[in-house]
């Protein structure tokens, strides 16, 4: 046993000696493994940059990152839509920051369906009654077009998205009216002057939403307090709130519920996510691919420069296994520092030319420009340099059995 760890240190010893001897044949190899190490890192950190952009769109453009009602409200709104009133919104918000934690965004929200009319046209849209300071601070994907923001306005104000004032033909000063039925089923109206428009990027938002001030909203509807909360934690990890935000609720506000996010938008996130998975899984497949047959090129190359070489070692007397096995540790030393160099450039790569990152085209249910920041995928180092060993250590393999069955003869003469 003693025996046998003394030779496989004497190969390892060796084959990395033979690495620099050649260092113009090592440093194409180590390119090569580089490259495929550089792009499955570089891959994975845009994938993780496009799953951080996506969900942040969705949570600081709709959802945020929990919202509360009144149980019942998510199956009943359609039939009875001013039945699930929240009355101590105050209460909430106190016993939350005592609680569960520093509560960075807390705004009540009412939706309701009215008539939108400006001169001549008339539109049905979604009206939203919110707390415009709060949304300014915490839904920055809501980018104002024209205009300015909802906070800070007067009373009888109202914030346009893109698609409905376009449709309208509105614009910031002008007054239109919005019609709607109140709680107890009469029609009531309000003037209003435009004061900004904005945009999200999404489209379900972007062509029919407008905002107005949650005070407003009470009196045209004649209500006493939203129908939902939403509520948003320090810190992007809104998981770890989770648990004793529901356990609050239950405890002090029995007929009230959390939702998070994801119960809400899961499935549209989870099918755009594994759509994108899919699509780079095959970009990973033909990476991988490319790889193997570049590295294995490299390899049968560098090895054929080498053929005299292993010629004398056989003379005098080296076994064909050891000539393979020094050959396949020599793959296996280059396909880790290959490997950890690629791992090294896309880091660099990250953190410089790509730090700003990059703008995409709207993505499908979007409007607007995708930007993603790319992030070092610290937890996807192992499986890149993993795939680099296998790849380039499978690349080995025929090379080394190919050189270790050469004819000595044949080999020597390679010498002359």
């Amino acid at each position: 046993m003693t025996s046998k760890l003394l030779w496989l240190r004497f190969l390892i010893m060796n084959a990395f000696r033979n690495l620099w001897r050649s260092p113009r044949r090592t440093i194409f190899s180590l390119l090569a493994i580089a490259a495929a190490a550089t792009s499955l890192m570089l891959s994975q950190s845009y994938i993780d940059g496009v799953k951080v952009t996506f969900r942040q769109n969705l949570i600081t453009a709709v959802y945020a990152q929990y919202q509360i009602y009144k149980k019942g409200y998510r199956t009943n709104q359609g039939d009875d839509p001013f039945g699930y009133q929240i009355a101590e919104s105050d209460k909430i918000r106190k016993a939350l920051e005592e609680k569960v934690g520093p509560v960075t965004f807390f705004s009540r929200r009412q939706r309701f369906f009215g008539l939108v009319n400006f001169n001549d046209r008339s539109l049905s849209g979604i009206g939203m009654g919110v707390d415009a300071e709060q949304e300014k601070s915490f839904m920055t994907l809501n980018q104002v077009v024209e205009g300015k923001h909802l906070a800070g306005s007067k009373l009888e104000s109202v914030f346009l998205a893109t698609g409905l004032a376009e449709q309208l033909k509105v614009k910031p000063g002008d007054m239109i009216s919005v019609v709607t039925s109140t709680a107890g089923g009469s029609l009531n109206a309000a003037d209003l002057e435009v004061v900004g428009v904005f945009k999200t990027g999404i489209r379900e938002v972007d062509t029919s939403t407008f905002y107005v001030h949650q005070e407003l909203v009470q009196k045209l509807l004649r209500t006493t307090g939203p129908s939902q909360i939403l509520i948003g934690f320090a810190g992007e990890d809104e998981l770890k709130y989770k648990a004793a935000l529901r356990q609050v609720i239950q405890k002090d506000f029995p007929d009230l519920e959390v939702v998070h996010w994801y119960e809400l938008a899961g499935d549209m996130f989870d099918n755009s996510m594994g759509w994108l998975e899919s699509v780079f899984f095959v970009f990973r497949i033909i990476i991988v691919t490319v790889a193997t047959l570049s590295i294995l090129t490299v390899f049968m190359i560098s090895l054929l420069e080498r053929t005299g070489e292993f010629g004398t070692l056989r003379a005098i007397g080296t076994y064909r296994n050891e000539i393979a096995s020094l050959i396949f540790i020599e793959s296996i030393l280059q396909s880790v520092l290959g490997g950890l160099l690629g791992i090294v450039i896309s880091v660099v790569a990250i953190y410089l030319p790509l730090k700003s990152g990059i703008t995409m085209p709207p993505p499908p249910s979007m409007t607007a420009a995708f930007h993603v920041m790319f992030r070092v995928p610290w937890h996807g180092i192992g499986t890149t340099l993993a795939l680099c060993i296998a790849v380039a250590g499978g690349s080995g393999i025929f090379p080394a059995v190919k050189i270790s069955r050469l004819n000595i003869v044949e080999a020597l003469g390679r010498n002359v």
